[in-house]
């Protein structure tokens, strides 16, 4: 039984746990975004090496007592399995794309190993001897994981506060860019955005203010330790270990809603008993349950990921990073809206001073928060990856600017939630964002090498505002910062004294000169920004040629040529000939509208439209939601046959109770006529 499982130990090694951990070990901040202890770490990496060839050789134990010929054929079967397995990974591993060439592969494995095993006596003796794999892999992934591992409470602080009445909520918001806050002269877009207007007013904007990283695994470290980041390792404690945390603890009162980083000492941010346990079964469970899928992704043919939960788009690429977005819905779409209240709570609450970070992964995809605080259907047609069309552009870029009106109203409830509690004048409150979003046709949202300067101020140039205790107005800086300045300045501002260097530099008082902005891509490639606040504008003016950027957030849903129609009655006697059929997806949900906080609405539909022949160039539909105009479906202009669709409706049309719903086609003169009923 022993050689059987040295066997056994081998091959699931090299089918199983190599692929697996390979990929974890390489990218770490999954643990911390699934709040992971290090004895589940730990737990995790013994069951992916050992459970296969333990249950393997449990199944080949039970089968003994069947007799000797089924016993070695259930061997053979179990090594054909394993080695099937092998065969499919190593068709990843050497870049065979197809179905047909990775079950060939699997299926030679299958075949050619369970022979020789068969055979050849030194084929077995090798099966065992290879199992020393194993310890290979394992010790590996130790050294990749230590940070996460070997948990500490970070250094001893020498930190000595001299302005202990001064309160710090400090706002990380994620995936913000600054251009669609921007008005046509480079103004905050007050009456789009009022919240962050009325911040303005208020504070000091830093609009010249760039990210350190594209992606927020390096970018939040980098905020909340003034560090340059680590191209290697993940959001952890023990690679930043002098950071916001650890310099104000036992100092001050300290908290922090890290939904990906980890970097805030158990024992000093204290998280619910659940949640900092060193073993949950259910969070356990899930991330078990997740690392199936990314097997299933990494090493499965074409035709069998199709059935696996999707992981791309996500830090890492993994499941238990994306079910955090899936699950904010499942459980409540606002959580992360939810988190900026909690963190202002915790200062509210709190009557002394405090050290307060906030990390709220909004306006963060998916983007189905709508600005009034309710929640759009999931969408296919909705991704973190940017479409080749205008029209798809377009969509995705409205349902972005909805979120962003989302996280608006959340800054603005922070304002008036600090103000009634009596703790604004006192608070230094800090917004900002770990980085921005790109939405330019076939180019990655987020990743950039530097070689398109378009994508880089999109990424890169962020909102960021510094309210200083007692500051009443409001103050432009066209300082030339980075978010690894917002550190120092704290400890500026609150008079902290220490030994402890930081990459940063104060802005409290005066803006640093002939200074070099470096900034970092978390594929390793570095840069120097050295343009100003006018590419900030010129981004939001393209953008205004996408989604007008005049009107409030309503707004977002006029776009096209019928972008005047929306928000007006709309009707016609005529019936267009060319539209045959049309579907709705979401049709059920008009049905029944609510207007409450976090209910879902049909805000964001699909469907089909069947065309006979084709429409002309420049054809629109237009969605009327009870005879006024709605939202815009690009997608008819020269269309012929079957067509997708997708459409951002006016949320405020969508009041409680039933809706009709209708479609009609405006033709490239402004003529309207009417399409068949929907189905």
């Amino acid at each position: 039984m022993r050689r059987h499982f040295l066997t056994y130990l081998a091959l699931s090694t090299m089918s199983i746990a190599q692929p697996i951990l390979d990929l974890y070990g390489k990218n770490p901040t999954v643990f911390s975004a699934a709040k992971l202890s290090s004895l589940e770490v730990g737990l995790f990496v013994l069951i992916v090496v050992l459970v296969p060839a333990l249950l393997a050789t449990g199944l080949d134990r039970v089968t003994r007592f069947l007799g000797p010929k089924v016993n070695e054929a259930t061997r053979l079967w179990l090594i054909a399995f394993f080695s099937f397995l092998l065969g499919i990974a190593v068709a990843r591993w050497v870049h065979v794309s197809g179905n047909i060439g990775a079950f060939g592969l699997g299926f030679i494995f299958a075949v050619v190993i369970p022979v020789a095993y068969d055979r050849k006596k030194a084929i077995r003796e090798w099966s065992r001897w290879l199992a020393v794999l194993s310890v290979a892999v394992t010790a590996s992934a130790v050294l990749q994981l230590q940070p996460i591992l070997l948990a500490s409470n970070g250094p001893a602080s020498d930190a000595q506060v001299s302005k202990k009445d001064i309160t710090v909520l400090q706002i990380v918001l994620d995936e913000f860019p600054l251009y669609p806050l921007l008005d046509s002269d480079g103004s905050i877009n007050a009456e789009r955005f009022p919240g962050f207007a009325e911040l303005a007013k208020e504070s000091t904007w830093y609009r010249n203010n760039v990210a350190e990283s594209n992606f927020t695994h390096q970018a939040v470290p980098a905020i909340l330790s003034s560090s340059v980041p680590k191209q290697s390792g993940g959001p952890f404690l023990a690679q930043y270990p002098k950071n916001i945390f650890t310099l104000y603890a036992g100092k001050t009162t300290v908290g922090g809603i890290e939904p990906v980083t980890s970097l805030c000492p158990k024992t000093v941010c204290k998280s619910p008993s659940s949640s900092n346990s060193a073993f949950q079964y259910g969070r356990f469970k899930k991330f078990l349950r997740d690392a199936s899928y990314v097997y299933g992704q990494r090493v499965l043919p074409p035709v069998l990921r199709s059935h696996i939960p999707s992981i791309e788009g996500t830090w890492g690429g993994f499941g238990a990073v994306a079910n955090k977005f899936k699950e904010q819905f499942d459980v409540g779409a606002l959580s992360q809206i939810d988190s900026l209240s909690a963190g202002v709570k915790a200062v509210t609450d709190d009557k002394g001073a405090r050290v307060q970070v906030v990390h709220a992964l909004v306006p963060h995809a998916p983007w189905r928060i709508t600005p009034d605080l309710r929640v759009a259907p999931l969408s296919n047609s909705i991704s973190t990856s940017n479409p080749e069309g205008f029209d798809g552009i377009r969509d995705t870029y409205q349902t972005f600017l909805y979120q962003v009106g989302a996280a608006d109203r959340a800054v603005s409830k922070v304002i008036v939630d600090l103000k009634a509690a009596g703790r604004w004048e006192n608070t230094m409150v800090i917004v900002t964002a770990d980085h921005g979003i790109s939405f330019i046709p076939t180019l990655p949202q987020r990743h950039t090498d530097f070689s398109e300067q378009d994508a880089v101020n999109d990424i890169y140039r962020i909102p960021t505002f510094i309210k200083y205790p007692g500051q009443k107005a409001a103050v432009v800086s066209d300082c030339a910062m980075t978010n690894l300045d917002l550190l120092p300045t704290i400890i500026d501002v609150t008079g902290t004294k220490t030994s402890w260097k930081f990459a940063g530099t104060s802005v409290a008082h005066a803006c640093p000169t002939g200074r070099i902005r470096g900034v970092v891509s978390a594929t390793g490639e570095t840069a120097v920004l050295k343009d100003g606040f006018e590419k900030a504008v010129e981004r939001s003016v393209h953008y205004a040629t996408v989604v007008s950027n005049v009107g409030p957030i309503r707004r977002v849903a006029a776009v096209g040529s019928s972008a005047s129609l929306i928000g007006h009655p709309i009707t016609s006697t005529k019936v267009n000939d060319s539209v045959t059929a049309w579907t709705l997806n979401q049709k059920k949900m008009f049905s029944n509208v609510s207007d409450q906080r976090g209910a879902k609405i049909p805000s964001l539909i699909t469907g089909l439209v069947r065309i006979n022949g084709s429409l002309d160039a420049g054809t629109e539909g237009i969605i009327s939601v009870d005879g006024i105009a709605a939202g815009v479906i690009g997608e008819l202009d020269g269309a012929r046959g079957l067509v997708q669709y997708t459409a951002i409706l006016d949320y405020t049309l969508l009041s409680a109770g039933s809706h009709k719903v209708e479609l009609f086609v405006r033709d490239a003169s402004g003529a309207l006529s009417k399409a068949v009923s929907t189905k």
